[in-house]
């Protein structure tokens, strides 16, 4: 596993090319994601069968959170700002934080976004799922209500959004990635507060009838297994511990920075 995490977590590369990587990798992702083939009618059947697997587990709750939100317009327009925009901004910036501050466990969370964002596409492709607000009576979609300012609407501009790529959530799972980043590069008792970001984005996903609950289970999942194949491991204590990559700069160099890190 060492050995595979090894190879996965390719070095740290200069920013420019870091960047410019990263982005034309998000491009070709997005660009994919949109045209990916998909029939409404078969995301539409995948959907009862997640609703359908929700109740029989006991974690169906997506109606009852969509009517918590609706008609309260404090909550709402925070909501549809919150989903339509903080995975943008946010995700980035730790990825940039960690490229500055953080180099010694850059390389293996940055591949372990990448592999969870492309493995997320595999599904988009193969299994296409609704989301509650097209299949679930009586779910109001705020988002759509209170589009934020750039938008044609709450989901993008109008023709350019894959509608039917609710499985799974990566809203979640990248939120999930940011707080592993952080509490993995902090010491202090307070980077345990970054969970609250995950939790956060769980709820507005949820109540917006954008995506079930077992949704953000499975973009929870697929980041996990993600960290793990990058060398990523929990240890007793809720902050992970990353297996060290071998670099140019050799196996003290880098043993340092990464106790300096952690």
């Amino acid at each position: 596993m060492d050995v595979l995490a090894s190879r996965l977590s390719w070095r740290r590369l200069p920013w420019l090319v870091e960047v410019f990587s990263i982005g034309i990798g998000y491009g070709v992702y997005a660009v994919i994601r949109l045209y990916t083939p998909g029939q409404r009618t078969v995301a539409d059947v995948h959907a009862l069968e997640v609703i359908h697997f929700e109740k029989v587990v006991g974690i169906y709750h997506e109606l009852a959170l969509n009517r918590f939100i609706t008609g309260k317009t404090w909550l709402e327009i925070p909501a549809s700002y919150y989903y339509a925009t903080l995975h943008f901004i946010i995700t980035p910036l730790v990825l940039a934080w960690l490229f500055r501050r953080h180099q010694a466990i850059y390389a293996p969370l940055r591949s372990a976004i990448v592999i969870a964002t492309a493995a997320a596409l595999v599904v988009y492709a193969t299994w296409p799922l609704s989301p509650p607000r097209y299949v679930v009576a009586g779910t109001i979609d705020t988002v759509l209500a209170h589009p934020v300012a750039w938008a044609v609407n709450g989901h993008g501009v109008s023709g350019f959004v894959n509608e039917i790529a609710a499985m799974p959530s990566l809203h979640v799972g990248w939120a999930v990635w940011c707080a592993v980043a952080v509490s993995t590069a902090l010491s202090s008792r307070w980077r345990y507060l970054a969970w609250l970001y995950p939790l956060g984005t769980t709820l507005v996903v949820v109540a917006t009838a954008n995506h079930y609950l077992l949704d953000a289970v499975a973009g929870c999942a697929v980041v996990a297994v993600a960290l793990q194949l990058c060398g990523v491991r929990f240890s007793g204590r809720v902050a992970p511990t990353v297996i060290a990559v071998p670099t140019s700069r050799g196996h003290k160099a880098l043993r340092e920075e990464l106790e300096e890190a952690v």
